[in-house]
């Protein structure tokens, strides 16, 4: 079933013959507008019907084929309400609507599963909307959006200060690695916690003394990449933490290539870096009063906040501690994050589960779970074990209370399993036993 909700909320309802009696949600990515018919919510659509899920799906409420990156907030507050939160939650009702008609009975169970921007709708979901969903499961949620938007700007406007070629990536995530990787007490080629290693581009960086190499950094690259690391500030207050480093590291990336975590997102070989698509459209059309479509993002100098941050903060960022009602209804919520992420600072996972726990009665793990992954770049990919099934744990949580102690997680090369790794809860880490292979899961246990 395909529909529109007013405005422009586009949705598509599958309801397959040999129901499960579930259903379940998928998020969007970026600045949404995928279109229900195109490439990437049809392969996730046809992945969970295969296990006879009722399934929904929105655009958030445009369409970027007509209104690309975030032009379709230029001058247009009901769309942008629409991507923050409400074409969500309605096409949620909706949906269920539509399965108590044509089985005639509701679903036993509701799900939502997003990543990046989807783990911001999970967890908008959560906060604003308690009832919608059963079960949550968050992906790297771009939950701090505004915080990001300004970490991104501030990650390219340090770049831009003196650009690092491809190249030099793989230098700087070889020698980040060489400092990092023992650090855990283990040489495997994964960073277990980078909060452990203290890495300083000026001073564990070979630096060019006479003529500029690949194989050293100037001292105006060590001077932008410790401004890269640094805390973001905005009017003297810090806004987004200092960047963990990891994503520096050569692992599967999108398009299955062997890539640093860094290309696209931050360097491109050609054209422009995710992250400058992403960030500046922030700036042009969401959190200026009067939108500047022409406005270079990198001249924005953090030292007043724009003047429209506090409604689009209140619409877009999903912040809000207090779960209690997510919690009452018995509500259960499992969340990832991959170390190694280059666009999402994953500290601000950890900090927003903690500040859950400080909030709600109770330990927080007893409904909501946080699972880091070593090595793992956005959503998926890099060196660490980026490939786990984390929906069936979820699933066996709400309709069986078996809540998940582990999960395990593979790297893949094709078909080939080259590394196996129990995620733990946080804030457990996986541990080598000092025996077994170190690319099986059995020979670590989480503590």
């Amino acid at each position: 079933v395909s529909g529109v909700i007013p405005g422009e909320i586009r949705f598509e309802v599958n309801l397959p013959d040999d129901w499960n009696g579930r259903m379940m949600m998928t998020g969007n990515g970026g600045l949404g507008g995928q279109a229900p018919d195109s490439a990437w919510p049809q392969q996730q659509r046809d992945g969970i019907l295969k296990f006879g899920f009722a399934t929904a799906y929105t655009d958030t409420g445009h369409d970027n084929r007509v209104e690309p990156g975030g032009s379709f907030a230029h001058n247009n507050l009901a769309k942008l309400v629409d991507y923050g939160y409400r074409a969500v939650h309605l096409t949620a009702v909706t949906a269920k609507t539509l399965i108590s008609h044509y089985y005639k009975h509701a679903p036993h169970y509701n799900y939502f599963v997003g990543c990046s921007n989807g783990g911001r709708q999970a967890l908008m979901a959560a906060q604003r909307f308690p009832e919608d969903f059963d079960g949550i499961l968050a992906g790297a949620p771009a939950n701090d959006f505004t915080g990001l938007k300004f970490s991104q700007a501030h990650r390219i406007k340090a770049l831009n200060s003196s650009p690092i070629s491809p190249e030099k990536v793989y230098l700087l995530g070889k020698y980040i690695y060489e400092k990092c990787d023992v650090v855990d007490g283990l040489k495997d080629g994964l960073i277990s916690d980078p909060r452990q290693c203290d890495f300083d581009p000026e001073k564990d960086l070979p630096r060019c003394l006479t003529a500029e190499t690949t194989k050293c950094f100037t001292a105006k690259e060590q001077a932008a990449l410790s401004m890269f690391y640094a805390p973001v500030t905005l009017a003297g207050k810090e806004v987004y933490p200092a960047f963990p480093v990891g994503s520096e590291g050569v692992g599967p990336s999108y398009g299955g290539q062997l890539l640093p975590g860094w290309i696209p997102w931050v360097v491109a070989p050609e054209g422009k870096p995710i992250l400058d698509s992403l960030g500046s459209e922030f700036f042009r059309y969401i959190v200026f009063v009067e939108d500047k479509p022409d406005y270079n993002w990198i001249e924005f100098d953090f030292q007043a906040a724009p003047d429209n941050l506090n409604q689009a903060s209140y619409i877009l960022d999903a912040t809000d501690p207090d779960l209690s009602e997510f919690r009452i209804n018995g509500g259960k919520l499992i969340s990832y994050f991959g170390w190694a992420d280059p666009d999402i600072n994953p500290l601000t996972a950890i900090s927003y589960q903690q500040a859950v726990d400080d909030k709600v009665a109770g330990d927080v793990n007893d409904f909501y779970r946080l699972f880091m992954v070593p090595g793992m770049f956005h959503c998926t990919g890099g060196p660490g074990p980026f490939d786990f099934d984390a929906i069936t744990p979820l699933i066996d949580w709400v309709e069986q209370k078996n809540a998940p102690d582990v999960i395990i997680g593979r790297n893949l090369d094709g078909d080939v399993v080259k590394l196996e790794r129990p995620l733990c809860p946080a804030p457990m880490q996986a541990k080598y036993l000092g025996v077994g292979k170190l690319n099986k899961a059995s020979s670590f246990e989480c503590q």
